[in-house]
């Protein structure tokens, strides 16, 4: 949550600790070769947060005020913009931190998700695990 700390210290921004968290892994010596699918969850509570307007995600992350939404994006039906702006630009704070390494040893695969919709998850589910089978036909050079 981008406008919340850790509990451990109290001061950490918890998306902070995320980004910091996927970089460890991510640049983990017994991870490079290792690609990830990336959950961004509770889209609906990004959504409230971004649509209320009372903590503003440039007060936490002020490279946000210069941030636009990226061609590749699809917002949902009937999606404000500023919640597609907000979850694009979370997703790219993760995806800058893997392609600035691993030399395309590994990927990451991100999905918006939110747990309480169902047709959702089962829609990322079956992307997994066509994520998933490439990956093995591409490791057996069948693909």
């Amino acid at each position: 949550s981008y406008n919340m700390v850790i509990r451990e210290d109290n001061q950490t921004n918890r998306l902070q600790e995320a980004l910091n968290l996927f970089t460890n892994i991510w640049n983990n010596r017994w991870l490079r070769t290792i690609s990830a699918i990336l959950f961004l969850n509770k889209q609906d509570l990004l959504a409230e947060k971004v649509l209320a307007e009372k903590s503003k995600i440039e007060e936490y992350f002020p490279e946000f005020a210069r941030y636009t939404t990226p061609d590749d994006a699809i917002p949902e039906p009937g999606e404000d913009p500023r919640v597609t702006r907000a979850k694009y630009f979370i997703r790219d704070e993760f995806l800058t931190i893997s392609t600035a390494s691993g030399g395309g040893r590994h990927y990451c695969y991100p999905h918006f998700t939110c747990a309480v919709d169902t047709e959702n998850i089962r829609r990322v589910f079956n992307d997994c695990r066509d994520i998933i089978q490439r990956m093995h036909l591409r490791q057996y050079e069948l693909l």
